[in-house]
């Protein structure tokens, strides 16, 4: 590490030049150090026979008769999941040989994630982290909005004045960027948000303000996930066509549901223009359908068999016959090949394409504003849960 600028001048010393401080040992927030102490901790699981994960590098497994256990690490925050809890009690033992831990008991607040269990399922929200959030931003006695942003919106890169505290504005996103964990309800007018960062403009700001507002009025809620044993996959995945302003891209949005829990969702701008919806619906599809393989290998390295063949619904008839029928060359000769990697899906008979009415397209929820019946229709299939609000 070289000394800051200065140092001599305030200790009255003189130093030869170039010099530097020698470490003795790792000083936390370097950026080699978490890389070290994840190298020293996965060989130390290595080495007591558990398995790391391809689906997540930070998943360790273990599987011992009846016995299950799985080890989820991040940087030196440490979940351990077990179906015996003398397995789990014999693993903390074990580390505790190599490593100082700190024993928390169950699991209820992790990464400013705060759990809860009963006998129907867990939930995950991310209330305190929200009030400090609004509090942070002076939103906390706010008036409450229904949705996070307004139907047809149109936002680009010109509209408005640019915003002179630059600074504000990426730090409030990248808040709420960590908050859309648990929030797939605001993931869309986030990651819209996102795009315009590196130059800010006060229609922008103006719609921060809006999923703030939002916030203040669904503070507690989060992702529950049901205690039902139903493990059938299912996913559904939809674009909005061209609308971008700025660059005529399409936005994909696509959520995907372990039975009736949902437990992966994204909303992002296509990297190129579509010629088409139907070609903007096929990325989608494609996209879609890439996750689904990521789950099912995750799945598997948890030790979990699904009982049926994934299936994604879409609104989208033409995509769903571009993705099962070779034969419309003429509509897909100019889409890019890596696309077409969820007709080999279909070929393996890895998954299944259904289709799905608008109405009940889950997927519109992650790429488009909606009004706000159909916000609170398709909101309603998300698994989403306020355990702060009285029954």
């Amino acid at each position: 590490m070289r000394l800051p600028e200065g140092y001599e001048e305030i200790m009255g010393v003189t130093l030869p030049k170039n010099a530097v401080y020698r470490l003795k040992k790792s000083i936390y927030g370097l950026k080699q150090a978490s890389r070290q102490w994840f190298l020293k901790f996965s060989v130390s699981l290595l080495q007591l026979g558990f398995t790391k994960c391809h689906g997540d590098h930070t998943l360790f497994v273990q599987s011992r008769g009846n016995d299950f256990l799985a080890v989820l690490v991040y940087v030196d925050d440490i979940v351990i999941a077990s179906t015996s809890e003398s397995s789990a009690n014999a693993l903390t033992a074990a580390l505790k040989q190599s490593f100082k831990l700190r024993e928390l008991g169950p699991l209820k607040n992790f990464l400013g994630l705060e759990i809860a269990r009963n006998t129907s399922g867990i939930s995950i929200c991310q209330r305190k982290y929200a009030l400090e959030l609004l509090t942070t931003s002076g939103m906390l006695a706010c008036k409450a909005a229904n949705t996070p942003m307004v139907p047809n919106l149109q936002l680009s890169n010109t509209s408005g004045d640019l915003l002179e505290d630059k600074e504000m504005y990426r730090s409030l996103v990248g808040r709420l960027m960590y908050l859309t964990i648990t929030r797939p309800d605001i993931t869309f007018a986030v990651n819209k948000l996102c795009q315009f960062s590196f130059a800010p403009r006060t229609s922008h700001l103006t719609v921060v303000y809006q999923v703030l507002q939002y916030i203040k009025g669904t503070i507690g809620q989060g992702i529950s996930y049901s205690a039902d044993p139903d493990l059938t996959l299912k996913g559904f995945a939809d674009s909005d066509y061209a609308s971008c302003p700025d660059s005529r891209r399409s936005t994909t949005g696509f959520p995907i549901f372990l039975g009736s829990s949902l437990i992966s969702w994204r909303s992002k701008k296509q990297q190129t223009i579509s010629r088409s919806s139907a070609e903007a619906e096929y990325r989608a599809l494609a996209l879609a359908s890439c996750e689904m393989m990521w789950l099912i290998t995750l799945l598997s390295d948890l030790r979990i068999g699904l009982p049926s063949t994934p299936v994604i619904f879409s609104d989208s008839t033409a995509a769903i016959y571009i993705s099962t029928n070779p034969v419309f060359h003429e509509r897909t000769k100019y889409i890019e090949v890596d696309c077409h990697t969820v007709r080999e899906k279909l070929d393996k008979c890895l998954i299944k394409m259904l289709h799905v009415r608008t109405e009940d397209q889950v997927a519109d929820i992650l790429s488009k504003p909606l009004f706000l019946p159909q916000f609170e229709h398709l909101k309603s299939k998300m698994s989403l849960q306020n355990i702060f609000v009285s029954s």
